[in-house]
């Protein structure tokens, strides 16, 4: 491969002269650019794209952190980002976590070290207060709410949607609700069961929350253990689907099953669903992370009963 100095010498110029050559940025004369510029064509020069960052001071990537990508939620942000990013010149780069801390601290200083213009974590395992210390380094975006008022962050406000679908729970008369959750501790977790506890008054218990509840055939493999219920709040349409199928193959009485994501799964059933705007959550965050705007930018969950 030619190099920068195999031009050099092969011209008589310097390197600093073949350089300004090359990027046509600084004076060089009509002479020495025409025979730099011949002798790097007949020789397939190709510049370095990652130096040419480095001397820039700009690497146009922006990192997305995601612990995976089986589930709705991460899927449909990570699509609303690739969508608004193709009006840019910005590189989006996916940043795998699996929940690990160690890598998002690993991701966060090669941030630091100008890696990334910006980050964006689909979900997080450091604390707040890690990433305030990286926010001096450049636009870092949360995709919950965080508690901290200093850090940007596109979100699903989802109260609205749950208070709605408990509400409706209620009207019909169900009483024992249980639940398909992906984590034990995560946001999600903590707003769905404070929802329920403030629309039916009462603690939830331990029995009602099946967690693991990820890919769609969790849905199946769980609903042997639902049978106590009248009713399920499942973590997505899909998984909702194929607890609605365990059912159907059993011969047992369906609970009252409600989805979320507004995915055709649920939509062939006719089960009700929560629209979580997962795109939007993504169009935000990526105008965030360009922006480098210091906001907060909320969307609200939306109960569809009949799809």
């Amino acid at each position: 491969m030619t190099s920068l100095s195999d031009l050099s010498q092969l011209t008589g110029y310097s390197k600093a002269t073949v350089s300004r050559a090359i990027s046509g940025n600084g004076y060089v004369s009509k002479e020495a650019r025409a025979l730099i510029l011949k002798v790097a064509q007949d020789l397939d020069y190709a510049t370095n794209a990652i130096a040419q960052d480095l001397a820039s001071g700009r690497s146009r990537n922006i990192g997305v952190v995601l612990p995976y990508v089986k589930a709705p939620f991460f899927r449909q942000v990570l699509e609303g980002i690739l969508e608004k990013n193709f009006e840019t010149g910005y590189k989006i780069v996916i940043l795998p976590s699996n929940y690990n801390p160690k890598l998002e601290i690993h991701y966060l200083e090669q941030f630091r070290k100008k890696a990334f213009e910006a980050l964006i974590f689909t979900s997080l395992q450091v604390s707040e207060a890690t990433i305030l210390d990286y926010q001096k380094y450049g636009p870092i975006i949360l995709c919950h709410k965080p508690h901290s008022e200093l850090i940007p962050a596109s979100y699903v406000e989802r109260k609205p949607g749950y208070h709605k679908v408990f509400q409706w729970l209620k009207e019909q008369q169900c009483s024992k609700v249980g639940f398909l959750l992906s984590r034990d501790v995560s946001p999600t977790t903590s707003v769905t069961l404070q929802a329920y506890e403030e629309v039916y008054g009462m603690k939830i218990k331990a029995r009602q929350v099946k967690t693991g509840s990820v890919v769609p055939d969790d849905g199946y493999q769980l609903a042997p253990q639902l049978t106590e219920f009248d009713s399920i709040f499942a973590n997505s349409d899909d998984i909702a689907a194929n607890v609605w199928r365990w059912f159907d193959e059993q011969k047992l009485p369906k609970p009252l099953i409600v989805g979320q994501d507004c995915l055709l799964s649920g939509h062939l059933l006719n089960l009700p669903t929560v629209d979580n705007h997962y795109l939007d959550v993504g169009r935000s965050a990526f105008e965030l992370a360009i922006s480098k705007e210091i906001k907060q930018l909320a969307t609200r969950s939306e109960f569809i009963r009949k799809r």
